[in-house]
């Protein structure tokens, strides 16, 4: 049962949360208050909380379980719940979140869309709210190969040393990758690291920030401290499902032919759960390169069409 606490904020369960009125500092990140373990109950608030209600307490829940693996239920949630966001900022909010969800599930035109859209709805909110909708918007263009759009969308200023333009900035980084520029993606995703790490690691999304230089750091073939930063990340209980796949998969090519396919179906396991077909792709191709590499030409060709299979649904 939900009551205010004495600083005013609502709680369900002992989940605290600012009132559904507040508005979100940063808004794609969640409120230190929403605990990581706490993906049980936000289900509970966000399924026994009138739409009505929609703000800040139902838009952290939602975050939570987006972190816990559950595109699928945040993309429904967020969908049902836009009508009823009090005022367009927190309308283009959810529509942001609910791109980020599609995009998780690789549902890539349809992230595309709403990211769109939601930076169209952010309003006065544009300077706060905008660069999350940006960044969602290029990373839905790079998945889909249109690197030139991206960086049409990316090439406004610099993002600012705060919590605001991180989204933009690692995007920035990851187009980088795609563009086979590692330098120029190694600095943008150190400069993100050090304001991750300036702003404490208390929020969600959880910043994978290790994981996002080692990628930089596997295209120089600076493979030690690749591996290095891999494993950190994966000690850390802050990842959810996604991340620990993502920071696996990027683990395996740090090792040797013959212990990468364990470490391959670890992320594999991982990426199933968290229902991200376009990680999980990825995983299965490294799948079928590392049997290549062990001769076992027959069973990495499966790999290959069921990555293929995945990356055309």
């Amino acid at each position: 049962m939900a009551h205010m606490d004495t600083a005013g904020r609502t709680t369900t369960a002992g989940l605290s949360l600012p009132s559904a009125g507040g508005e979100s500092p940063f808004w794609y990140a969640a409120h230190p208050g929403v605990q990581l373990c706490d993906p049980g109950q936000a289900e509970r608030l966000l399924c026994s909380t009138p739409p009505a209600a929609a703000g800040s307490g139902l838009f952290r829940a939602a975050r939570v379980l987006l972190h816990d693996g559950r595109p699928h239920q945040v993309a429904v949630g967020c969908e049902a719940l836009l009508s009823h966001a009090g005022g367009s900022a927190w309308s283009a909010a959810f529509r942001a979140l609910r791109s980020e969800a599609l995009l998780h599930l690789g549902d890539l035109g349809a992230a595309e869309q709403e990211a769109t859209v939601a930076r169209d709805a952010a309003g006065h909110h544009l300077a706060t709210l905008g660069p999350w909708c940006t960044a969602l918007l290029a990373e839905s263009l790079i998945e889909q190969g249109r690197h030139e759009e991206a960086a049409a969308h990316l090439a406004g200023p610099a993002a600012g040393n705060d919590l605001c333009g991180l989204p933009a900035l690692r995007a920035r980084g990851r187009l980088l990758l795609a563009l086979h520029r590692p330098h120029d993606a190694l600095a943008a995703f150190t400069r993100a690291a050090r304001t991750a790490r300036r702003h404490g690691t208390g929020l969600l999304p959880h910043l994978s920030w290790r994981s996002d230089i080692a990628e930089a750091l596997l295209q120089l073939g600076r493979t030690d401290r690749a591996h290095a930063l891999l494993t950190e990340e994966l000690a850390s209980h802050a990842p959810g499902p996604r991340e620990r796949g993502v920071a696996l998969r990027l683990l395996s090519a740090t090792e040797q032919p013959e212990r990468r396919l364990p470490t391959l179906s670890r992320a594999a396991t991982e990426l199933r759960r968290s229902d991200d077909r376009v990680e999980l792709a990825r995983v299965l191709r490294d799948f079928a390169h590392a049997l290549d590499t062990l001769g076992e030409l027959s069973t990495a060709d499966v790999f290959r069409r069921r990555a293929a299979g995945l990356s055309a649904a």
